[in-house]
């Protein structure tokens, strides 16, 4: 089997007038996605013990079979993969061909959100105008019904141009209803955004959706983990969702049912350590059901506008960061004062350690507290930590 990947390899070679290094890594790299069996923990798995995807495919049976987690079956795949490196080929070949870009997991240009998930894809494929995008600096997935009403509508284009002064990147998922009504208004504002689909980049799902798709280039980008002829089964959809969450800071959801894609979406976010906002809706209401359960059941902040989630995210406006600074001259209390002396001393400070260097009483505390947020002094951030504005 080594001797027939060899050959293989000169192949390749010789077809591509001596193919750079760089892609013949690719090359491995692609193809281990595609060897059957092997799903993306598996693959880490894999390079981490071999040091690469090229040793992957060279190892032999004695040493695979050393390797945890990995049996017969997996072994078999990985020493019959010739069908897998040759789709690899093809696949490189699209990407030439239509400017795409491919991004293991190992690289530096992978999203550093999204690497920190254990179920992370090991390959992603990108086309659009940076992949600096993928590491701006604040990233909102806005999520939410296929069938939302008009007022649903209304107040997601009102949640992304709230966005617009803080300078976010919009992610979302290309779908009709919330994805779509989030995509089209920030092309409109030239906000950048980028879809996350759940098939290949050789086709856009809905195809309603491609000439927003088109603009979205533009200014921002399309990603998958799926090579470019693979279709939107069903079943794709779901695990993309675990990227959409695994790149932002934070999910919103719009309007969902108590059941569905936005709430699989929420349970990846909380596996992933992110915030999670909901906009509330009507008591009753079949599109808010699982909004205003998120809330209630205190999995999810209650979000009216881009300023409630700016406010409660810590974030300033650009350029706005020393105009508040005159409001550190409010008259304040002797105990106020101690507090903003205390908060000041350190960039975020935690609830308990503030309790414990103002040696004030806990009802005390978040009395003063209140009040120095009111005066716009302080700020609350998650995870009850705060910070002088």
């Amino acid at each position: 089997m080594l001797q027939m990947l060899r050959l293989w390899r000169d192949l390749f070679v010789f077809q591509t007038l001596q193919t750079p290094q760089t892609q013949m890594s690719l090359l491995h790299q692609i193809a281990l996605t595609l060897v059957p069996q092997i799903g993306a923990m598996t693959a880490k798995s894999l390079v981490s013990y071999c040091g690469s995807p090229e040793a992957v495919f060279q190892a032999s049976r004695k040493e695979l079979m050393r390797i945890p987690g990995i049996g017969p079956v997996l072994i078999h795949s990985i020493l019959n993969a010739s069908d897998a490196l040759q789709q690899a080929e093809q696949e490189l070949r699209f990407l030439e061909q239509f400017g795409i870009q491919a991004i293991f997991y190992t690289d530096q240009r992978y999203p550093a959100r999204l690497r920190q998930s254990a179920d992370s894809p090991c390959l992603l494929y990108f086309k659009g105008s940076s992949l600096d995008l993928l590491e701006k600096e604040r990233i909102v997935a806005i999520i939410g019904t296929r069938q939302p009403s008009d007022h649903g509508r209304s107040i997601c284009e009102d949640l992304v141009e709230g966005f617009l002064p803080f300078n976010v990147l919009i992610v979302s998922g290309l779908a009709f209803g919330v994805d779509i009504t989030a995509h089209r208004k920030a092309v409109g504002l030239n906000m950048p955004n980028i879809g996350v689909l759940g098939h290949g980049l050789g086709s856009i799902y809905p195809a309603q959706h491609r000439s927003v798709a088109m603009r979205m280039l533009e200014n921002g980008g399309l990603l998958s983990e799926y090579p470019h002829e693979a279709k939107p089964d069903r079943e794709h959809f779901p695990m993309r969702n675990r990227i959409i969450s695994g790149m932002s800071d934070l999910v919103l959801v719009v309007e969902t049912a108590a059941s569905g894609g936005s709430m699989i979406t929420v349970q990846f976010a909380e596996r992933q350590g992110r915030e999670v906002f909901a906009v509330p809706g009507r008591p009753g209401d079949a599109k808010s059901l699982g909004c205003n359960y998120l809330i209630k059941s205190e999995r999810a902040k209650l979000a009216e506008s881009a300023a409630d989630i700016a406010y409660r995210m810590g974030w300033e406006e650009a350029g706005a960061a020393g105009s508040k600074q005159g409001k550190l001259f409010h008259d304040l209390t002797e105990a106020e004062a101690k507090l903003v002396q205390i908060i000041r001393s350190q960039p975020e400070i935690p609830v308990d350690q503030l309790t414990f260097l103002s040696e004030l009483e806990p009802g005390l505390l978040a009395s003063q507290i209140l009040d120095l947020e009111f005066k716009g002094i302080i700020r609350t951030l998650p995870g009850k930590r705060y910070r002088v504005c």
